[in-house]
């Protein structure tokens, strides 16, 4: 049974791990793309766990969603000090690299990764 457990645990390690890489090369292959947007949404997602001993873990996630010029919108991940920075419904230059936040230039500053 522990060596069934441990090709399980393997393979869901290796998928993990194949799918972050994928994702890092997608993003270092796509163009760096600057383009006139405005902040629509911010999001703080707040995942907790409780180990074994109830020691209680937090993990948060924070979004932000931009309307492009031309119409669509692109949610990208962004670290803490970016999203208590970023003023909702603002114009400014987006700058990205496929799923990856690199810079939001605005009349209330410069927000960059």
């Amino acid at each position: 049974m522990s060596g069934l457990f441990i090709v399980a645990f393997v393979i869901v390690v290796g998928i993990i791990a194949f799918t972050a890489i994928s994702q890092y090369v997608k993003n270092e292959n796509s163009p760096v793309v600057a383009t006139k947007a405005r902040l629509i949404d911010k999001k703080a997602d707040v995942h907790t766990s409780t180990d074994a001993n109830g020691v209680t873990s937090f993990n948060e996630t924070y979004y932000l969603t931009f309307e492009l010029d031309t119409g669509s919108s692109l949610k990208l991940v962004v670290s803490g000090r970016v999203y208590r920075n970023a003023v909702s419904n603002e114009w400014g230059t987006l700058t990205f690299q496929g799923t990856r936040f690199l810079r939001f230039e605005s009349s209330s500053g410069v927000l960059e990764r």
